[in-house]
């Protein structure tokens, strides 16, 4: 009797993404099915001179894979899905979105500037506790966050930074800045959390849309696809999905100063989300609301409709224009 092969994981190469791609291995070994990864150099990795946004964005870092999956190299391909593009090629499925973790951004802080630094207890900081540390250094390769950063009233020093995870933290811990700001997620893959840092409360600085959610991308065609999919969190594929396709309507990219992220409050058995749009003066337009029932159970193009209108007013036109993203046609979101 033939035995089936491995499927083929196409993956890049860095430290986050063979975690990511290895717990997807661990998952699908629980379900019986073998796996061996292809890793994989992208454009994003290649260039490190410049930034995302300056070069095409984060599809830069999905684009090798894709092709790997088109090409039949690679069965499946894991993102994290915060820097896919909001819309997947036509003959591509995300295949499955596993349950989230961490969504908040980590301010992390560099050791030698702790014993000046008087920091809150507890986990996590809020907007008014990092006003009060006084003047910082902080770096970031995010618009969003650099954006929320320079919004604020004390003088904060917002660096734009590339590399990976562990490329950052080291020039963290060499001094170069007072703090660096990461997406959770990564501290909580990669067994970092020991870190000096707090989590930056997201009712302020809302996470970018899909943040601390990992994809699993196939052809639409995949023989693989149904297995897969027993994997996917249905909650965290509802609110990533609103998440995303509030970015795709705004006219954006991963790379852009925008951000919502959408969760389920239990108790009340409601929806609760809040979405975000900014620009480099500190000018932003912003919503939070809620909505009745489960993410699962909402209809995704109402919920995005109900969001953008929430939204809609002449900061936001404002703020797209400077941005040159054509706004929406809000006045036909009926």
């Amino acid at each position: 009797m033939q035995t089936p092969r491995p499927l083929r994981i196409a993956t890049r190469g860095s430290q986050l993404a063979l975690w990511q791609a290895n717990y997807v291995t661990q998952l699908l070994q629980k379900q019986g099915i073998t796996c061996e990864l292809n890793v994989i150099k992208t454009t994003g990795d290649r260039v490190q001179d410049r930034f995302l946004h300056e070069i095409g964005g984060k599809g830069l870092f999905v684009r090798e894979l894709e092709e790997s999956l088109k090409a039949g190299a690679s069965d499946l391909a894991v993102h994290s899905l915060k820097d896919l593009p909001a819309r997947v090629p036509a003959g591509f499925t995300l295949a499955a979105i596993l349950p989230r973790h961490l969504p908040q951004d980590a301010l992390i802080f560099n050791p030698k500037s702790l014993a000046r630094l008087k920091l809150p207890a507890g986990e996590h900081i809020s907007r008014e506790q990092l006003i009060a540390l006084g003047p910082l250094t902080v770096a970031t390769a995010s618009l969003r966050r650099q954006s929320l950063l320079k919004a604020l009233p004390n003088p904060i020093e917002v660096v734009p930074i590339r590399g990976n995870v562990d490329t950052r933290i080291r020039k963290l811990n060499e001094g170069e800045w007072d703090g660096l700001i990461l997406a959770a997620a990564s501290l909580e893959r990669l067994g970092l959390r020991d870190l000096p840092h707090r989590l930056i409360d997201s009712e302020w600085f809302v996470p970018c849309a899909a943040q601390g959610a990992l994809a699993i991308e196939t052809l639409e065609d995949s023989p693989a696809r149904t297995a897969i999919a027993a994997l996917s969190d249905a909650r965290t594929y509802a609110c990533a999905s609103l998440e995303r396709k509030i970015l795709e309507m705004l006219g954006g990219d991963c790379t852009m100063p925008f951000a919502a992220f959408f969760d389920y409050d239990a108790g009340a058995r409601k929806t609760k989300g809040r979405a975000l749009v900014l620009d480099d003066r500190g000018q932003e337009a912003r919503v939070h609301l809620t909505f009745e029932g489960a993410p699962e159970t909402l209809d995704l193009m109402a919920s995005c409709r109900a969001t953008l209108k929430a939204l809609d007013g002449p900061r936001l036109q404002e703020i797209l224009a400077r941005l040159k993203i054509t706004a929406p046609d809000l006045g036909h979101l009926s």
